[in-house]
């Protein structure tokens, strides 16, 4: 892709994440002038976490997934060559994240919000009863939320900053 093709579409925005327990705080974010690809319009909610890119009035314009963005794991490397890496469980979930989002003009701000699953995976997502100890409960339901469908919980949200300096908010 030739990058007047990429520069095309809308603009967009890097964002880095941090996260430590419950606390979840965007480390910087940059326009970028590349295609934004595996964003979501649908209006239908698949468990897992996303960033949500969303108007002045709340609105969802678009939807990024973050496939095993805030888990609770690490992959520890062995001394020994040869020896297998495993995956074991942080006493705090700790680490960071980086997701390249579609930012329209009419963008106002971002959420980082989570989708409840019915099952827990081996990737960090809390056992019954342990979500109290993990990054995702900061969790507040999405304003206006009706039942209908799987809860939206909204984590964090962070304004946008344009390419002049200004935050829009």
């Amino acid at each position: 892709m030739s990058s007047s093709e990429a520069s095309s579409g809308p603009p967009a925005v890097r964002m880095i994440f941090e996260y430590e327990g419950d606390a979840v705080r965007l480390v910087s974010q940059q326009s970028v002038n590349v295609a934004v690809t595996g964003f979501d319009l649908a209006g239908e909610h698949r468990p897992g976490h996303y960033v949500e890119v969303r108007g002045a009035a709340n609105e969802t314009l678009s939807r990024v997934r973050l496939p095993e963005a805030m888990t609770a794991s690490a992959e520890v490397f062995p001394e020994e060559p040869g020896a297998p890496i495993v995956r074991v469980t942080l006493p705090e979930a700790k680490g960071a994240f980086t997701v390249v989002v579609p930012a329209p003009p009419e963008a106002d701000h971002v959420s980082l919000i989570r989708v409840p699953g019915a099952a827990p995976r081996a990737t960090g997502e809390p056992p019954a009863g342990a979500a109290a100890e993990r990054p995702w409960t900061g969790e507040r339901p999405q304003a206006g939320e009706t039942g209908a469908g799987p809860a939206v919980i909204e984590i964090a949200s962070f304004p946008l900053d344009r390419d002049d300096g200004r935050s829009r908010s």
